[in-house]
């Protein structure tokens, strides 16, 4: 069966976050969208095993405030028979609770790529509802070197060049206001929807750095714009990023991907979480070909509900 524990016994339990949606502090942050959190592992000595997730409504979800969840778990190598007992209790402890849906998300395979393989596997033969599946991009930049490999891509940027945009990094508060501002007028062009203030934002700068980029022309006016989280050592998550009908013309997305690259590789960073190019897991197919002709492999973000009712 598995028990709920305090914040301070499941640190002791797991002393390391497979990524930082599922941190402390993050939750801790966030805390106040649900009506309490808990704190699951398996009631025995030897714990390899946890969920953190949100109660509201009748609903566990995991995450109730971050693009996926997940679990902790002691290593990678961890047997198929200990995930299949943690998701057989966690139905029951459900049942137990009166609650009526159970939600995750689990992480992209750069967070995590053993045990998603077996965690996802043994979801869909306990019965659990696979949901359709979000593509997300990520950039190696390992394997970036310093040129985009896609002629078109190379063609681009070359243009965007001789437009004679600059890359700079914001540091002001109007500057950062202008950036997400931007944000804002790109995500209503494509009606695309938005589901974080700037303040939202800036509040996670308690937890890791953030960063905003923006792109201006050769007027002095800004055309793109980024905000990504340096959140894990070797991980940059892009929060947000797009441009306008001017910078559209210019290229700019290009020119700011360029580089956006050649930035978190000179930081000595793995790799770029670009997030999904996807919505409900329906492909947005200009998103997807624009970050597979610069330099992102695209894989399946995972999504399981089950139902106690």
């Amino acid at each position: 069966m598995l028990i709920e524990v305090t914040a301070k016994q499941y640190k002791q339990k797991f002393t390391s976050d497979p990524h930082p949606f599922i941190s402390e502090k993050f939750l801790e942050l966030n805390s106040w969208k649900v009506d309490k959190i808990v704190r699951l592992v398996p009631d025995n000595d030897k714990v390899s095993l946890g969920l953190v997730a949100g109660i509201t409504d009748g609903k566990m979800l995991a995450p109730f405030s971050a693009p996926f969840g997940g679990f902790h778990y002691r290593n990678e190598q961890i047997y198929v028979s200990e995930i299949e007992c943690f998701l057989d209790d966690l139905k029951e402890y459900a049942k137990t609770e009166n609650l009526n849906w159970i939600f995750f998300s689990l992480p992209p395979s750069i967070y995590q790529k053993s045990f998603n393989a077996k965690v996802v596997n043994t979801l869909i033969r306990l019965g659990y509802n696979m949901l359709l599946p979000e593509i997300t991009c990520w950039v190696n930049l390992n394997e970036f070197q310093n040129r985009f490999s896609y002629k078109m891509s190379r063609q681009n940027h070359n243009t965007a060049q001789r437009n004679q945009l600059t890359f700079n990094i914001l540091n002001s508060e109007e500057e950062k206001k202008s950036a997400f501002d931007l944000i804002l007028e790109n995500r209503a062009l494509f009606g695309r929807p938005i589901f974080m203030s700037l303040d939202e934002v800036l509040r996670t700068n308690e937890l890791w750095p953030i960063d905003f980029f923006g792109i201006n022309n050769s007027e002095g006016q800004m055309v793109a714009s980024a905000i990504f989280y340096q959140y894990t050592k070797d991980i940059v998550y892009g929060v947000f990023w797009g441009d306008n009908v001017i910078g559209r013309r210019l290229k700019s997305m290009d020119f700011l991907s360029f580089n956006l690259w050649s930035y978190y590789k000179s930081l000595n960073y793995k790799y770029i979480d670009l997030s999904t190019a996807t919505e409900c897991g329906i492909p947005n197919e200009s998103l997807l070909r624009f970050k597979e002709i610069h330099e992102c492999t695209s894989s399946l973000r995972y999504s399981f509900s089950y139902e106690t009712t």
